[in-house]
């Protein structure tokens, strides 16, 4: 089977990335799905493509049915 290329933007991959660093930062936990597409201005279905690419590249897990289930796995760029 041949895996397409991603065509998400890698800017936009890396902003999601730090902005769930900061996010778990601040507050010690990781943000909920509405809180990240509305943190990043995106739709629902939009950030869940960049969420699973960041599952991909096995920079975070996610925990299905778990609000706030993001893990992440990597560690974070400092600031």
């Amino acid at each position: 089977m041949r895996r397409l290329k991603s065509t998400l933007d890698p800017q936009t991959l890396e902003d999601v990335f730090n902005f769930l660093c900061q996010y778990n930062r601040q507050f010690g936990y990781s943000p909920t799905m509405r809180e990240v597409s509305e943190a990043c201005y995106m739709s629902r279905p939009n950030m869940y493509r960049y969420l699973d690419q960041l599952v991909g590249q096995g920079r975070i897990s996610r925990d299905s049915g778990i609000a706030r289930g993001i893990t992440l796995v990597t560690p974070c760029p400092e600031e």
